[in-house]
């Protein structure tokens, strides 16, 4: 029986050069930050397609642990959250510390908005507590990210994923048509309308040839999380690159 450590020389071996490379960024990058600050997927397709109840059990990878949590409301007899990245659990730990200890208005500041003006007193005198030693040890040097005043921006502006969203807030105040587009898009509530500003007024302005490059960088997308091999099944689908 081959060791870990084996198989792992083994799969390099299959690599080219440049793809060892951005396999090494990518693991580099990721064991040493929080990546995801909240989960991008639609937790409601899962919902149908899972149809979870009283005899499931779910595995879910950890992430911002939003998925994680949408799933337990369907009362399923257990979720276990693993992520290769502790970080992640960390943040998983806080919010279901929040949960038991906070109130909404509370909680809300904290995860709605990613920031709360008594976020350090919150934080000692009851969130501290129900957190395991390393997640402990990870938020007690991290009590500013949720202490932001609302022009510092907020906790979903840190982390790597935060760290392309403050780069992609920049790139539209560069671009106020396109920003003026984006905004229009998150202020509807209709479906429909919103396919139609997207495709009329975003898709076109969005998706240039240098953004699309840019995306398309092993650096960028080890920045959110994604690593070479997804890059790899990404690109083989679209032809045109990531934002194809």
């Amino acid at each position: 029986m081959l060791t870990r450590a084996e198989c792992l020389t083994l799969k390099l071996d299959d690599l080219t050069l440049g793809e060892r490379i951005d396999q090494r960024v990518f693991n580099v990058i990721y064991s040493r930050s929080l990546v995801y600050n909240t989960c991008w997927e639609d937790p409601a397709v899962d919902r149908r397609a899972l149809r979870l109840g009283p005899d499931d059990t779910v595995l879910v990878i950890t992430s911002a642990g939003c998925n994680a949590l949408d799933y337990a409301l369907c009362g399923p007899a257990r979720v276990h959250a693993v992520d290769a990245n502790p970080r992640q659990t960390a943040l998983l730990e806080l919010k279901l510390s929040a949960r038991r200890h906070l109130g909404y208005e509370d909680f809300f500041q904290l995860f709605g908005h990613g920031r709360h003006p008594r976020f350090e007193a919150l934080y000692r005198d009851a969130l501290r507590s129900g957190l395991s030693p390393f997640a402990r040890g990870f938020w007690d040097s991290r009590n500013h990210w949720f202490s932001h005043r609302e022009d510092k921006g907020s906790f979903y502006y840190l982390g790597l994923s935060g760290l392309v969203a403050r780069g992609m807030r920049g790139y539209l105040r560069l671009r106020p048509v396109l920003a003026r587009a984006v905004h229009d898009l998150c202020e509807t509530a209709s479906m429909e309308h919103q396919r139609h500003i997207y495709d009329s007024r975003i898709r076109p302005l969005l998706w240039t040839p240098h953004l699309n490059w840019l995306l398309g960088r092993q650096l960028t997308l080890s920045l959110l999380g994604v690593p070479h091999p997804q890059r790899k099944e990404v690109l083989a689908e679209h032809t045109h690159g990531v934002g194809g």
